[in-house]
């Protein structure tokens, strides 16, 4: 997949998340990109959360 195929796909995705998770998302991206020498780890450990408490990350943002 091409960086402009991802970012599609970022996009589309985005289009769907509550507003209120949106400063988030944005907060976590600006966080991964200001700490160039951080390992794989962090984004490892929020695809984790993401994917194990989805269902209720989803029902706090109701």
């Amino acid at each position: 997949m091409t960086a402009v195929q991802i970012k599609k796909e970022i996009s589309k995705v985005l289009d769907q998340v509550p507003e209120n998770l949106l400063v988030d998302i944005l907060d976590f991206i600006k966080e991964v990109q200001s700490d160039k020498s951080a390992d794989s780890s962090l984004t490892s450990n929020f695809k984790k959360i993401l994917s194990e408490d989805g269902e209720l990350l989803q029902k706090l943002a109701k």
